[in-house]
């Protein structure tokens, strides 16, 4: 249980990463009116879509590499 709770936190780490600065960037460009937002991590939207997972992950990699 320790070991995929683990190894979902590396992968929650590395999705967080790349939904944070790769796929919500790129969701916006798609717009057809244009996208003038930006998305800082130290904002409201930084906040829900990269600290919150990123704090999952992390209290999943925790416990997973806690040795008890």
């Amino acid at each position: 249980m320790k070991t995929l709770a683990l190894i979902f936190g590396i992968l929650l780490v590395i999705a967080t990463f790349i939904w944070f600065f790769y796929l919500v960037p790129l969701g916006c460009g798609m717009n057809p009116t244009g996208c003038r937002e930006r998305f800082d991590v130290l904002s409201l939207v930084g906040l829900v879509n990269f600290w919150a997972p990123l704090a999952v992950a992390s209290i999943a990699i925790l416990y997973g590499s806690a040795r008890r």
